[in-house]
């Protein structure tokens, strides 16, 4: 057994244009690379960038072993959260790297400030910290009629 890689759930994101995939996490998240492994033929088979204490895999579109990416699938019903310190500053971050807003940063309900990016591979991004520390009935009492 291995101390490289920390036990537990790290998401495996396949994108088309996996280089322009890794700079643009680098730049909008963060992200530094671990580890690298290469097909003989330069095809990228995986990887690892860590982003803050969790990681994230990292693979080039491949149909032939079913790993597809959101454009060839029509979108990702994924969500991947993202905790961290600013979550302004991480989404003004993705957008100048190229990302969209599906849902601008802001305080919510529930007690965080939230909002939601879409890399330009088509994966989607919860970024949000923890503004206060809510009981579940508090929760409940601040929701509103129509949380959406």
């Amino acid at each position: 057994m291995t101390t490289l890689r920390p036990q537990g759930l790290s998401p495996h994101l396949f994108v088309i244009d996996a280089e322009r995939a890794i700079a643009f996490y680098r730049e909008a998240f963060g992200a530094v690379e671990v580890f690298r492994n290469t097909l003989p033929n330069g095809v990228i088979l995986f990887v690892e960038l860590q982003l803050g204490d969790g990681r994230l895999l990292v693979s080039e579109e491949t149909p032939e072993l079913g790993a597809l990416a959101p454009p060839t699938l029509g979108g990702s019903p994924v969500l991947i959260l993202l905790e961290v310190d600013d979550p302004s500053e991480v989404e003004r971050q993705a957008l100048a790297a190229g990302g969209a807003s599906e849902m601008p940063v802001q305080e919510m309900f529930w007690g965080e400030k939230y909002g939601v990016v879409r890399d330009p591979f088509g994966h989607r991004w919860a970024v949000t910290t923890a503004r206060e520390q809510l009981t579940p009935d508090d929760i409940v009492d601040q929701t509103p009629d129509n949380p959406v």
